[in-house]
Order: C-alpha cells, then structure tokens, then sequence
C-alpha cells in the first residue's frame, strides 16, 4: 500500500488513518525522551529555565485511530506538547516559585490536508490559542523549510537547543547534507531519524539509478559497489549485515553527529521490513539516556552491526500485539535481563583486549570512546568488567591512584582502568 493511501488525513470527511504497533513504539520514544531531556538538563534546582526548540518535519495531521479504531492515538506534534507539560508540571510539584520550559514548535508537512486536519487537532486538544505563537504549522516540504526554521531557532532568544523528529517514510526525503546543517549552525541539538534501512537495501544495485538516490542522500561513497555482486553472490545472507555497517558508518560520519544509536522496528507480518530509528547527537550524556530508554521498548535484538548486540523492536515479538499472553509465554518481561547477560558476557571478552591496546583510561572516557558501537549502557559495562577485575587481568583505581576498586558495579567514571601486571596468559596470547 502506497504511504498516500494508508496515511491519509481529510477534515471535511472526517478522515484519518489506523496506527501499526510499531508507529507507537517511535511515539513512547519520543515521549519518554522529551520528558528525560528536560528532567536531565534541569537536574540543577537552581535553573529557573530553558529553552528548547521542537521541530516535526513529518508531522501528519496529528491524530490516528488505534483499537481497531474504537479510540483515537495522538501524534507525535501532541505527544511532544503534552511531554513539555507533563514534565513542567512534575518538576514544580512543592515549588512556591515555578520553573519554566519555554519552547518553540515547528510543524512542518508538505500536505495541506494534513497541516489543515493538524490545525483542528491542535485546537480540540487545547493548544489553539499557541498557534502562530509558539506554535508554528507549515505547509513545506522539510527541505525547504529547513533554512527558516535554523533562523527562527537561532533569534530564539533563551536557547538553540533542539531536538528533529524526521519521521520520514522512507529512506530519501533528508539528505545527510541537511543533518550535517543542522549540526553545524545549532549549538546543542539532536536528531530522531527513520531511516528504512531495509528498503534501502532491497533497492541496492549497480546500475547508475540506484548509485543516484544514494549520492542524493550522501551515502554512495560507503557502498562497496565494485564487490556488490560478489557478496550476493557467496555470502548469500550475510551481505545484508555487512552493508547495514558501511551504512551506519556513513550515517554517523555524513550527519556530522559525534554519537549515534540506532533503535531498529520490525513492523508486523509475515516479510516485514525492518527500519531504523535513529539518535543523533554531539553529547555522551544525550546519547547514553537515549540508550536507556531504547532498553525500556527493546524486544528483540541484532548482531548486524557490532560484536555487542543492538537493541529493537519486533511487533511479532510484542505479547500484547501477537496476544500470546493468554498461552503463557513470557519472554518479553525477561528480554532486557538476558539480553542484558550476553551483552555483559561479550564485553568481558571484547573489553580487557581493548584495556591492552590502551592501557591507560578513565571509565568515563571508555564508555565515551565505545558509545557508537554498543547498547551496552554504563551499568552493563561495568558489570562486564568484574570478572577481570576479580580475575586480576585488569586494575581499577581512582584517579588518585589511592583507593583500588575490587568490584565491577564500584567503578566511578573519573575512575583509571589499567592492565594489571600480573595478567593472566589467556589475554596476553
């Protein structure tokens, strides 16, 4: 079914489109993230408040229907809205003097049934009197709306801090060139991106058309066109997974991003094809809160990319979509502790080796050098660390040099990891 077709937005019919389970799953996303965001930069109780800019460059007519459509599933321009609120509310709970988010929201779709059908929604949910205020709808495609909404955030006068949702369909509509905008003109900003990575994949040939719609979005370089054919041809699967790797590597180094996650949804069916959902940002501390919530909605995971497993989303594999609870299974609520486990058991391995090659670092800056290449979060890594620790193949101390650490979940992040002297032959070899 053509996109046009399934999400399809008409005020004057009373038109809008149903929502997959796996749509939801990008919305509580971008929910929780938006509530952690603010929660995070305004841990200090002495900031009064900040700014942030939130910009939808897909952002649909702003509501769906859900339960076979017996209720109705917000957007993500409401979700955002109602994340600032929910979390402005927590914050001041017992304050005499209320702290502030203030915000600028840009809405951006280049369908005018949809931007009209968004307006009404937005005014039914209460944000009517925000329009043209605060609240910016605009009838572009994103592209072309990108240089007006830089300017509009940078003459923001509280902050340039932003976060992009780019939920576009496919894989064609953000050149990484745009992204690498955005990165370069605004301090502190962040990026959600679909990317369908599948399709893309699907598409890749050799003939100049497909070379083409890559070049358009900046990643014909990282595509190994002169061996293209001999991977199809003796690695059979296993291609699929080499070129994921040459693609996110370009993504990361095309975006002008410094830290990168990918989240990847499997829709429901029987040959779903699977996407990215992307986190790009210039900041650890971003990126590691990211990481926890992607744990949070994880079901499934992948060896694709790294040695250490990605995390994502599989709609087959969601109890309360498949409705396999009423037989008993249980899987999903043990997914996160034992992937988790085979997460920790690989970086026992993988991380004394790297220890070795640096032999001098703080945890901290490890968990800054590893962060593109793992879901492993900061407790996972420092629980993989102690069985070299109690083993002696690593030493821990603080960065003193006084106190030695004798247990993995003690490590701080100023803390010096270094190869102890006595290590043992199995690592040496």
């Amino acid at each position: 079914m053509a996109k046009d077709e399934k999400y399809k937005w008409d005020l004057s019919a009373g038109i809008y489109p149903h929502i997959d389970p796996h749509s939801k799953i990008k919305h509580q996303i971008i929910h929780d993230y938006i509530r952690s965001y603010i929660t995070v930069v305004m841990s200090n109780q002495l900031i009064p408040r900040i700014g942030i800019n939130i910009v939808d460059g897909f952002c649909g007519g702003g509501v769906y229907k859900d339960d076979y459509g017996r209720r109705d599933h917000y957007g993500s321009p409401i979700i955002a809205l109602e994340a600032v609120q929910e979390t402005v509310a927590e914050i001041n709970i017992q304050r005499n003097i209320p702290r502030e988010v203030l915000t600028q929201n840009f809405f951006i779709d280049i369908k005018k049934e949809n931007i009209d059908y968004l307006k009404a929604v937005l005014t039914t949910k209460g944000f009517g009197h925000r329009l043209e205020k605060d609240i910016f709808t605009l009838r572009s495609r994103f592209t072309d709306a990108l240089p007006s909404v830089i300017k509009k955030i940078q003459d923001f006068k509280f902050s340039e801090r932003s976060l992009f949702l780019l939920d576009q369909y496919a894989y064609k509509d953000v050149p990484f060139s745009s992204i690498r905008t955005i990165f370069q003109r605004l301090a502190n900003a962040e990026v959600l991106l679909t990317f369908n990575v599948d399709s893309l994949i699907d598409y890749l040939s050799e003939r100049d058309e497909n070379r083409k719609a890559l070049q358009n979005i900046d990643l014909e370089k990282y595509i190994p066109w002169e061996k293209l054919r001999s991977f199809k041809a003796t690695m059979r699967h296993e291609w699929q997974h080499l070129i994921q790797r040459f693609l996110a590597e370009g993504i990361l180094k095309e975006s002008g991003a410094e830290f990168m996650t990918v989240f990847f949804i499997t829709p429901g069916g029987h040959n779903p094809r699977s996407y990215w959902f992307i986190h790009l940002a210039k900041s650890y501390r971003a990126n590691a809160v990211m990481k926890q919530i992607h744990w949070k909605y994880g079901n499934n995971f992948s060896h694709s990319m790294t040695p250490a497993l990605f995390v994502g989303y599989d709609a087959n594999k969601d109890i309360q979509v498949t409705d396999q609870h009423a037989f008993g299974f249980g899987e999903e609520h043990n997914f996160c502790g034992v992937t988790g486990k085979r997460i920790e058991a690989e970086l026992s391995e993988l991380l004394p080796r790297k220890i070795y090659d640096q032999s001098h670092v703080s945890f901290g800056q490890m968990m800054i050098d590893m962060a593109n290449n793992t879901m492993a979060d900061e407790s996972i890594v420092r629980q993989s660390l102690h069985g070299p620790l109690v083993s002696g193949a690593i030493d821990v101390y603080d960065k003193d040099s006084r106190t030695k650490r004798r247990k993995g979940s003690s490590i701080k992040s100023s803390d010096i990891i270094i190869p102890s002297p006595q290590r043992t032959m199995f690592f040496t070899s």
